[in-house]
């Protein structure tokens, strides 16, 4: 062997080693990658703005639905009529939309994005006597649709569902289907079903849950539906629960902004999604021109809701109980009888000390803005009664009407807001989905046996209460709708300032 002989083969070793070891590396950069692939997650795309369809896939792709039911089912979805809902507690399903925190539900069979409200927006009773499968006729989807729909702002969006009303007589029930039971009529606004309720529970929590009761839709016999929210039972139609509305909006309605959360302190970027609106910039003009049921206004220091508006102005209620008295939760009796007049003796102490307390006679300014003269309107109400009976101005034909002229007044059974409000029952978004901090306040609204007041409980229920046992208030007032708006987007962290 010559020396260049020699040469080659050590260089053709030296070339079989190097590849050697780059196949050993490469074999081992393989291995690696695929002991490590399970662990690793590709990440979503999120989604701020666009098509509320979109944003919500985009944050939940475990909520993609083939018109079958959840396509991946897992321990954070369920799947109801075709479509497919949260489970459990997420804590990025929050949406403001005309006036109140709703919570996505999910994505339905048709591709529409289902939502809950965050609170008990009234409390009504669920129909007369012996009606509760009859669903259609009840007076439950005459308010969602003939009073609560026509207070949402550019309500186009929602789009008409199917709703189920199937019998059972079981707590539990959870069916995810619905058989021959569909009700009839199609309609925009809805309430929860049982099965609903109980498919969204994960170790008996659910974001469904808000320590509020409420009706559903399912019927338990001819005379009792089930209610759900704070112990599931099937109580008697004729009785008062709460109503937390369900609708249905298009897949491509728009988000404009929020990341789905729920703080003290919202903007633009953080906290709620903002549907169909911008809240990124205040609001400046009348009253009664920008505002809708629901919204907040900062009026002398003081935080109220708008609850509806007529000829005379736009009503207000206190977004917390009166207390006059800074060392203790004012109460008082209504009165020696339950008429809203002189000799009512609430009249005279909402008008004196609670004005007073309101906006100082001081501020003229402020005091000015204020409807002195309206006419409030008692109708008296029994168990059993449609809600029209409490809050239509016309003179009923089946109770006693008593009218009664002053500045601050109660809100009626019936009317917007005759429930517990989102943000008072968590003490303004502090303990979301913790304590119930809603308290119980006097309505207007008389029995018709004249002795007795119905009352609003903390739980969102009315009741009957003697007109001499001691309540707190929760006032109302009405503002002249040229009152100006100076800042603010009608939300509870920048409430409209007037």
């Amino acid at each position: 062997m010559n020396k260049n002989s020699g040469f080659s083969l050590i260089k053709l070793l030296i070339v079989i080693f190097a590849l050697a070891i780059t196949a050993l590396i490469g074999t081992l950069i393989i291995l690696n990658q695929t002991e490590e692939e399970p662990s690793i997650e590709t990440p979503n795309v999120v989604l701020k703005t666009g098509a509320i369809k979109d944003v919500v896939l985009s944050n939940h792709p475990y909520l993609e639905t083939n018109g079958n039911g959840c396509v991946t089912p897992s321990d954070k979805n369920y799947s109801y009529m075709g479509g497919c809902y949260f489970k459990g507690y997420p804590t990025n399903n929050s949406l403001w939309y005309s006036g109140f925190l709703w919570r996505i539900m999910g994505i339905n069979a048709d591709g529409s994005v289902r939502l809950i409200t965050d609170e008990t927006v009234t409390s009504i009773p669920w129909g007369e006597e012996d009606t509760a499968k009859n669903y259609d006729d009840s007076y439950v989807k005459d308010w969602l649709n003939n009073y609560f729909y026509n207070r949402l702002k550019d309500n186009e969006i929602i789009v008409v569902q199917t709703w189920c009303g199937e019998q059972t007589l079981f707590a539990s029930s959870a069916r995810e289907e619905c058989s021959d039971n569909l009700i009839q009529e199609q309609a925009k606004v809805g309430l929860i079903t049982l099965d609903e309720y109980n498919l969204a529970l994960d170790s008996n929590v659910s974001y469904l849950y808000i320590r509020q009761n409420q009706w559903t839709l399912t019927p338990y016999n001819n005379s009792q539906a089930w209610s759900v929210g704070w112990g599931d039972n099937h109580t008697d139609v004729v009785v008062f629960g709460g109503i937390r509305p369900i609708i249905n909006v298009r897949f491509d309605a728009n988000i404009t902004g929020g990341d789905g959360s729920i703080t003290t302190n919202w903007n633009n970027d953080i906290g709620p999604y903002i549907l169909n609106e911008d809240k990124s910039v205040d609001r400046t003009g009348n009253l009664g021109e920008i505002v809708t049921s629901g919204e907040y206004v900062l009026y002398a220091g003081k935080k109220y809701r708008v609850v509806d508006q007529d000829d005379a102005g736009v009503k207000l209620i206190l977004d917390g109980i009166a207390e006059p008295d800074a060392d203790s939760l004012n109460t008082m009796t209504y009165g020696n009888d339950n008429t809203f007049t002189a000799v009512s003796g609430v009249l005279q102490k909402l008008n004196g000390e609670i004005l007073e307390w309101l906006v100082s006679s001081s501020n003229t300014t402020d005091r000015n803005k204020l409807v002195t003269d309206y006419v409030w309107k008692q109708n008296y109400f029994a168990e059993g009664y449609s809600y029209r009976i409490a809050i239509e101005d016309d003179e009923p034909t089946i109770a006693t009407q008593i009218t009664a002229q002053s500045t601050v007044g109660l809100i009626r059974t019936g009317e917007m807001l005759s429930g517990q409000s989102s943000s008072l029952i968590t003490n303004g978004y502090k303990e979301v989905g913790g304590n119930n901090y809603a308290v119980g306040y006097w309505s207007m609204t008389p029995h018709s046996n004249r002795r007795d007041i119905w009352f609003i409980n903390y739980d969102g229920t009315v009741e009957r209460e003697n007109c001499t046992s001691y309540r707190p208030f929760r006032p109302v007032i009405v503002v002249k709708k040229d009152t100006f708006i100076s800042e603010g987007a009608g939300t509870w962290s920048n409430p409209y300032v007037i």
